[in-house]
């Protein structure tokens, strides 16, 4: 878990619409999902570009079940007619929230990677309590 020093930005990329052949043969795996479920892919990828305690900046996605299923509830209660039209106000309202974890919290990272890529990180969870303001109490 690491706290950043300094947010430069939340960002948003466009990311694949399906899942790929890998990922397909994963969830189709007997005993895994049972019976086996038609995940639906989030077709983006959300982020923050931060530097940590010692200066070094970073740029990662978040990976947390959380932040793709904001994404879908947003899309979903849009009042866009298009499909692109929701997709828009749905980035826009997950970018909205992740701009106001940063203001309104304080904010720390769950950071992880995977087996397959050691080197490379992600968020894997967020972890934002309330902001606690402290008073400075007279003597007298």
């Amino acid at each position: 878990m690491i706290k950043p020093l300094k947010i430069h930005k939340v960002y948003y990329e466009k990311d694949n619409d399906d899942w790929t052949p890998n990922q397909q043969a994963i969830s189709a795996q007997i005993g895994l999902f049972e019976p086996p479920s038609n995940l639906e892919k989030i077709p983006y990828r959300f982020g923050y570009t931060f530097v940590d305690q010692d200066e070094t900046k970073h740029s990662y996605s978040i990976s947390d079940w959380e932040i793709k299923q904001l994404y879908r509830k947003c899309r979903d209660r849009s009042e866009g007619v298009t499909q692109a039209e929701k997709q828009k106000e749905a980035i826009e309202k997950v970018q909205q929230k992740l701009e106001k974890f940063r203001v309104d919290n304080e904010l720390y990272f769950i950071i992880g990677n995977q087996q397959t890529h050691p080197k490379t990180f992600m968020i894997i969870g967020l972890v934002y309590p309330p902001m606690v303001k402290l008073e400075q109490l007279s003597f007298f």
